[in-house]
């Protein structure tokens, strides 16, 4: 059987489904919408039953009894359903801190549409959830999804990467983005305990067709505990350090 077939077919159904709206009608809004349902459907299939995947806001109280503090609007939020829901209606959701597990901004191309602001936002939205959590000892899985950014300088992209995670305070290793699907080939995550050491955490790949489902991969692992790293020949089906173009 060919595992790493199997995942490249993520991107090859993620492509062509997000396509097909793009083929019939010419409105962005709309396209937009469609591009996050077509990953939350994707991202759904692999999640657990007791979590779940929607979108809208996170709350967190202040200390004054009877006002709070809204976030920004998140594309897409994974939670724990065995938390209590603030509101929901659909898969819209407006949800305490304590319930999130990861956020993930969708852009159809990110470094189009400015990839150094695109992960200060998620940095903030990390940051403001991460700063309502009771626990703080588990990183928030905090994840950029591009379906088609252009990747023609890798320091460009180190730098704009580099300079937006090195804005916050001394724990954003623990919100900031880690996670970035750029395109079905190109794919960057941080490593904490790099960080930790003091040495280089952030890592580019090129993978080809395998971006968006190690994407995947690496989310299931940040939430389900030791199943993915015990069954770690599955979900990473090649040794990505072969495959790494910049470390930083």
């Amino acid at each position: 059987m060919d595992t790493i077939e199997f995942h490249k077919s993520t991107a090859k159904e993620l492509l062509a489904v997000k396509n097909r709206v793009r083929n019939l009608v010419n409105h962005w809004g709309e396209d937009g919408r469609h591009q996050e349902a077509v990953i939350k459907t994707m991202i759904q299939r692999f999640l657990p039953e007791k979590y779940k995947i929607g979108n809208g806001f996170i709350v967190r109280q202040t200390g004054l009894r009877g006002s709070h503090e809204p976030s920004n609007q998140i594309d897409l939020i994974i939670y724990d359903t065995s938390y209590p829901i603030l509101f929901k209606d659909n898969d819209f959701v407006i949800l305490t801190a304590d319930s999130v597990l990861g956020i993930i901004e969708v852009k159809a191309n990110a470094t189009n549409q400015g990839l150094a602001n695109i992960i200060v936002k998620s940095n903030e939205n990390g940051k403001f959830i991460f700063d309502a959590k009771v626990d703080k000892t588990k990183p928030l899985f905090n994840g950029v999804f591009s379906y088609e950014s252009t990747v023609n300088n890798v320091d460009t992209i180190k730098n704009q990467i580099k300079t937006s995670w090195d804005q916050l305070g001394k724990n954003r290793h623990l919100y900031n983005v880690n996670h970035i699907s750029l395109n079905q080939n190109w794919f960057y995550k941080f490593w904490e305990h790099e960080f930790i050491d003091g040495k280089l955490p952030h890592y580019l790949y090129q993978i080809n067709e395998l971006s968006f489902s190690f994407f995947i991969s690496n989310l299931m692992d940040s939430i389900s505990g030791t199943s993915v790293i015990e069954n770690s020949n599955l979900w990473f089906p090649i040794d990505k350090s072969i495959e790494v173009r910049k470390r930083f």
